[in-house]
Parts: structure tokens; sequence; C-alpha cells
């Protein structure tokens, strides 16, 4: 157990991930502001509807991108660890900014090549099958958080992902999702094709 200033967000970020975020409220530049000082780390804590989910991601190595004249800051900063958040004080001692005692989470970082293999072929079937232009096709080979935030998981699917602690484990939650969705999007191209099939008349032979 440990204690960690806490910056809750609505995001959920994995191991090893590099995330930029633009940092704005005072309590939180001066959170910012001493982590980059000390060399230190800080916690976030996931938000989701609302509320605390109870778990979340240690994240340093902050470096400083960009200022602005209201004293609003640009960073990016790398996650290093997944934690379960024990107690949440709202405000610290002597600070603007809440913290926390939390609880580090093991990872197991078991990759396995066929699942790889197989989110590959599911990926490419997903973008192929939607006809995406938003962007350039996630390599699923390279490491996990450079493409996991975009193969259509909800926000509660990615705190579910998030709290599996091992990569074998996420690469299976992964393929079930991308099934399921391929199986909705081919569901609902059927429907479409019957909709647009019943707005005109059809070609009937007289079986007698």
């Amino acid at each position: 157990m440990k204690y960690l200033p806490l910056f809750p967000l609505e995001l959920v970020v994995f191991e090893r991930e590099k995330v930029r975020l633009h940092i704005f409220e005072p309590r939180y530049r001066q959170l910012i502001n001493e982590a980059m000082e000390d060399n230190s780390t800080f916690g976030m804590p996931v938000v989701f509807n609302g509320k605390l989910e109870g778990s979340g991601t240690e994240l340093g190595r902050v470096e400083l991108i960009n200022t602005w004249p209201g004293g609003e800051m640009d960073i990016e900063c790398e996650a290093l660890s997944r934690f379960e958040l024990l107690e949440f004080q709202q405000v610290s001692a002597s600070k603007l900014y809440g913290g926390g005692f939390v609880r580090d989470l093991p990872f197991t970082d078991n990759e396995d090549k066929e699942l790889k293999l197989r989110i590959s072929d599911l990926l490419k079937e997903l973008y192929t099958h939607t006809q995406f232009e938003g962007g350039k096709f996630p390599d699923p080979w390279a490491d996990f958080h450079t493409w996991i935030h975009k193969c259509g998981l909800l926000p509660e699917q990615e705190i579910e992902l998030a709290a599996l602690m091992s990569m074998s484990e996420r690469q299976l939650y992964v393929i079930h999702h991308l099934k399921n969705l391929l199986s909705s999007l081919s569901g609902l191209k059927q429907m479409k094709d019957k909709i647009q099939l019943n707005g005109h008349f059809k070609k009937m032979s007289n079986p007698l």
C-alpha cells in the first residue's frame, strides 16, 4: 500500500501507454508542477458515470509540451502500472488536489502470438466491413496500448479489460468483443438489405 496524489479522469490508460493531457484547473496544475519538480508520480483513478471505479493507473515521466498565458499547460506522461484505489481523500494536507492510498495490481505480460494474429484478422475484417475512413488502420502487431482504443470498445468495456491481470486474458476479451461487433454489423447489413428490398417490386414467378 502507498499514498499517491490523485487526478481522477474519465479515461482508461494501459501500462506503458503515453498520454497527452491539457491541464487547466489550478489544483491539477499544482499537482503536475510538483510531479515535474520532484520527478514523482501521480495516480489517475477511473471515473465512470460521475463515480470513481476503484481502480486506475499510476503515471510518471511527466514532460511539459506547452504552456498557455493563463497558466494552463499541455503535458505528456507515461503509464507505469495499474492500481486498486483503497481510500480517496478529496483534499490532501496543504494541497489543492486530493490523494489516496492505493495497492499495486500485478500484471503478467504473457502475450500470445496466435491470439495476436487472430486479433489482426478480426480488426482487418472490421475496418473493411465498416469502410472506416477516420484514420490509419491500427497495427495490432504493435504494442497493445497503441491500438486498443481503436477497436470499438465502450468505456465500461475498457474498464473491464484493464481489470484483467494478464495480456492473454486481455487478448481473449478483445477477440470476443470483435466477434460480437462483427456479428452485430453483419446483422445490421442484412436488415438494411431487407429494408431496401421491401421498397421495390419483387420478381416472383407463378408456382402453378
